[in-house]
């Protein structure tokens, strides 16, 4: 037996206008302004497709419900590399009201979100396009998977005061870090070694 010609919920546009209006209200009912921060590539390296320099120099203020409420997920463990803090949280915007509070098609892996309730930025690590699963036949949200922001001197200067703010105090607790200056260590390096392709592992 096929489904019911006459009632077919994935082809109603007009109940598939009605779900999300009903899913932007519960959002602005029940969830928080969020800023958000886009990422801009400002040194790419095209041979290994990473962006040696980033910066985000635009805030946008759009509503989020966060999912995990009660509070970042995650955790704090020791690594071979020291302390790692990896606290999480989980956020959902609404499709169309991101297009129409943003310059941008979609969040993208790597932009951030400023958390005023915390006061702290978290970094977008993966995008879920499809929770719920085409509800009525369409999506209507993102749902964003974020964890705390490493700051690593990137440029952060979007013209919000609470932002850049806390940009320059994490600036500040990066300049006072003794391991996170390497200009020295690099210095002593450029002396001892050099790049030979016929001798990679020889020194000066």
């Amino acid at each position: 037996m096929t489904i019911n010609n006459y009632v077919n919920n994935y082809t109603a546009i007009n109940e598939q206008n009605l779900a999300e209006d009903l899913v932007i209200e519960s959002i602005q009912f029940s969830g928080m302004d969020m800023k958000y921060l886009p990422r801009t590539d400002v040194d790419v390296d095209y041979l290994y497709s990473e962006d040696l320099s980033q910066a985000f120099n635009e805030s946008y203020i759009i509503e989020m419900y966060l999912i995990n409420v009660e509070g970042f997920g995650g955790g704090d463990l020791f690594s071979g590399f020291g302390l790692e803090i990896n606290d999480t949280a989980t956020f959902t915007v609404s499709k169309r009201r991101f297009t129409e509070e943003t310059d941008a098609v979609r969040p993208k892996e790597g932009d951030l979100l400023y958390m005023p309730m915390t006061e702290s930025l978290l970094e977008i690590k993966y995008v879920e396009p499809e929770s719920p699963f085409y509800q009525h036949g369409k999506t209507y949200v993102w749902e964003l998977k974020c964890e705390l922001y490493q700051y690593n001197n990137e440029e952060i200067s979007t013209g919000d005061f609470d932002i850049d703010q806390l940009s320059a105090e994490l600036n500040d607790l990066e300049l006072d870090d003794p391991v996170a200056i390497n200009d020295e260590v690099e210095a002593e390096a450029d002396e001892l070694l050099v790049f030979d392709p016929l001798n990679p592992f020889g020194e000066r």
